[in-house]
């Protein structure tokens, strides 16, 4: 019975295999960074749109209310937020995750 070890095997990939390996590791290494950054990233209230303490405090009010629309369409009116941020920053609100 033939015995094949590992290292027989691989001196049998072609070239071509190993940029493959290659490419595919750098992927794997590109994705996993992406996602533990963008789990790391904490929206602020203020992000990229100036808040005034009135409006900060009238959303954590809105937001404690479980009034999620409303706090939205505030921080819209108010601050000029495009819907997607308003909606990130008030789910940000609502967990705990602003500074």
């Amino acid at each position: 019975m033939y015995r094949t070890r590992v290292g027989d095997l691989l001196h049998y990939m072609p070239t071509w295999g190993w940029f493959v390996v290659a490419l595919v590791v750098v992927d794997l290494v590109v994705i996993v960074t992406w996602v533990v950054l963008r789990r790391t990233a904490k929206p602020t209230l203020a992000s990229a749109h100036a808040v005034d303490a009135a409006t900060q405090d009238e959303v954590f009010a809105l937001v404690s209310a479980r009034k999620k629309v409303e706090a939205m369409k505030l921080l819209r009116d108010r601050t000029g937020m495009p819907l997607r941020q308003a909606k990130d920053t008030v789910d940000a609100v609502s967990s705990g995750r602003t500074q």
